[in-house]
């Protein structure tokens, strides 16, 4: 689960790096959640570092369960960056996303994943 002030990485190639969630705690925040990030290192890109966006989180380090059983958890916390439709800022995802995107409505991110768990 993901709170106020945690580190995500980008697993797009938007040119953000990594990213720190700013939205006010009272909540964590999970995979498919729709969060308000600042960019904290970018590259050359369409993002800048210190600039603020939207983001959903496709992976977490702390293990989630399915409605079948299954206990999936990642090695980082990572997230994919969005603009204000839900459509995505990088024309490719380059880590994971699962199918709890489906059921947000976030196709086109899933779309763009070259690995779907």
């Amino acid at each position: 689960m993901i709170g106020s002030g945690a580190v995500l990485h980008v697993s797009d190639n938007s040119g953000a790096r990594t990213v720190q969630c700013i939205q006010p705690s009272g909540r964590a925040w999970g995979v498919g959640d729709v969060i308000t990030v600042a960019v904290q290192k970018a590259i050359k890109g369409k993002v800048t570092a210190g600039q603020v966006c939207k983001a959903v989180i496709t992976e977490t380090k702390k293990e989630f369960q399915r409605q079948d059983g299954s206990v999936i958890k990642f090695d980082k916390n990572a997230c994919v960056l969005v603009n204000n439709k839900g459509q995505p800022i990088g024309s490719r995802v380059l880590g994971f996303a699962t199918h709890e995107l489906r059921a947000r409505q976030l196709m086109k991110v899933l779309s763009l994943a070259s690995r779907v768990l």
